[in-house]
């Protein structure tokens, strides 16, 4: 009996292993292929500019040169669920990757600029470029500026904007399968070669 489960163990070992390993690398495979599929260019930068928080000027031609995420959010009750989604994102990619995050979030009326950053608990890092408008504006200047389909307009979303100004894909922070899909092609996404 010992001698079976001898000839067992070794052949889960030298059989069951590798089949395992070739299952869950071709599957990895496959979703990476899926990833690039949908990652394709959409659309160009719009141009624009914007005010910082630090009160410097960001241009569309910033973009230029890296990959940025961008993240656009409103005024609304979800907020800080939103960005605190876009903070995971970031806390999940700069491990791997330098990470360049642009984000527009809209204020409600009497809220000041400089009391958003810790009320939001955005991280001050140079790669995070952090603007702020009136609730009434920033999903009319972004769909300008992002050239947002129809299908996302009026939404908070994350948009991928390549090296050369070109936008790869929008999410909708307000879906969950949207926010999984998103967790799983930004890295795809920062790896790309030009």
């Amino acid at each position: 009996m010992k001698k079976y489960l001898n000839y067992l163990f070794l052949s889960i070992i030298l059989v069951g292993l590798p089949l395992y390993a070739w299952y869950y690398l071709s599957k990895g495979t496959q979703m990476r292929k899926e990833a690039m599929a949908e990652l394709q260019p959409k659309a160009e930068v719009g141009h624009f500019q914007s005010v910082t928080d630090a009160d410097s000027m960001f241009y569309s031609e910033s973009f230029k040169g890296k990959k940025w995420i961008v993240g656009i959010i409103g005024a609304d009750s979800a907020r800080i669920k939103h960005v605190t989604v876009l903070k995971n994102i970031f806390k999940q990619a700069k491990e791997e990757f330098s990470v360049n995050v642009f984000t527009i979030i809209g204020l409600y009326s009497g809220e000041l600029i400089g009391d958003m950053g810790k009320k939001l608990d955005i991280p001050r890092n140079g790669n995070w470029v952090k603007t702020y408008m009136a609730a009434q504006h920033i999903f009319i200047f972004s769909e300008d500026a992002f050239a947002i389909p129809e299908f996302y307009k009026n939404k908070s979303l994350v948009v991928l904007v390549d090296e050369n100004e070109k936008i790869r894909k929008y999410y909708s922070l307000a879906d969950e399968n949207e926010i999984k899909f998103m967790a799983r092609q930004i890295p795809v996404f920062l790896s790309l070669k030009q």
